[in-house]
């Protein structure tokens, strides 16, 4: 594998601790398989990444962010110099298993068609993590407004895909983006994520994109990592994450499915943040008090 084959790109955002397993990963595949780079873009952590990486991880890229500037951007920034063949994305709290970028290669070079590539998610007990799903459109985004997807998941059995074949490689509609490899001549001919795109669904919007040109995205369970799963979401309050989450989402529809489709779920989000809010400023910090 030639020096640059890939370019390895993860956002971070008060994650150190899940950083440092992600990056020790990636420096133990490195000792065998050097032909990879690897690029950190800080969102403004308070939490002493910046000097973590600079410390254990000198040969590793560094780019730090005075202000969170949102996951899309910070990944366009990251790979905006990049001239590898494949650009890999990564959660900062995932980590890497044994011949991790030698699977990759043989999958992109097996499928000459695939612009984007996503691995078999493992959670930390050794279960799998569901990765792939559908595309969503109006009726998936009623469900998310009214939050009623996460309670009643049945609803929406084409865009969760629940019997998904996980030990099957195949082409799917999108792939997580805790693990996305894209190739690059595709990343350029696209440009990258949209930078409106602050947190969430900037690669289902990708994956979209990339079937729209007329590119494949393919599953591949032999590639492999584990995913500790929203680190960083755990740090927003509920009602943000619910409010960043809908907003993405609603961008979504506008540029995919339409402005009708996109305006009802905006207009049903509404009444939720509205309780939310009352609950988050009013109800929560009395009962805070009053314990």
């Amino acid at each position: 594998m030639a020096e640059g084959k890939f370019s390895v790109i993860i956002v971070s955002w008060n994650v150190k601790v899940e950083l440092e397993r992600c990056l020790a990963s990636l420096m133990r595949e490195r000792n065998g398989e050097p032909g990879f780079t690897v690029t950190v873009v800080d969102n403004a952590s308070a939490d002493g990444t910046a000097a973590m990486v600079r410390q254990k991880f000198p040969d590793f890229k560094l780019i730090t962010q005075e202000e969170n500037i949102g996951f899309a951007r910070a990944c366009n920034l990251g790979a905006q110099d990049s001239q590898a063949d494949y650009l890999v994305f990564l959660n900062p709290d995932t980590e890497i298993t044994t011949g991790f970028f030698s699977d990759l290669e043989r999958s992109f070079i097996h499928h000459p068609q695939a612009g984007v590539i996503g691995g078999h998610i493992i959670n930390p007990d050794g279960s799998t993590q569901p990765s792939v799903r559908n595309f969503p459109g109006l009726w998936v985004g009623l469900l998310e407004a009214t939050k009623l997807l996460g309670r009643c998941p049945w609803l929406a059995p084409q865009y969760l895909l629940p019997q998904f074949n996980y030990r099957e490689t195949q082409a799917v509609a999108q792939v997580m983006g805790a693990c996305l490899a894209v190739r690059n001549s595709v990343w350029q001919e696209l440009g990258g994520f949209d930078n409106k795109f602050f947190l969430w669904f900037e690669e289902v919007d990708f994956c979209k994109r990339v079937n729209l040109a007329g590119y494949e995205v393919w599953y591949d369970h032999h590639i492999s990592l584990v995913h500790i799963k929203a680190s960083s979401f755990s740090q927003i309050s509920a009602t943000a994450r619910h409010r960043y989450f809908m907003k993405s989402l609603v961008r979504y529809l506008y540029k995919h499915v339409g402005l009708v489709s996109a305006g009802l779920v905006w207009l049903l989000s509404r009444p939720w943040f509205i309780v939310s809010y009352f609950y988050d400023h009013i109800i929560s910090p009395k009962t805070s008090q009053a314990d």
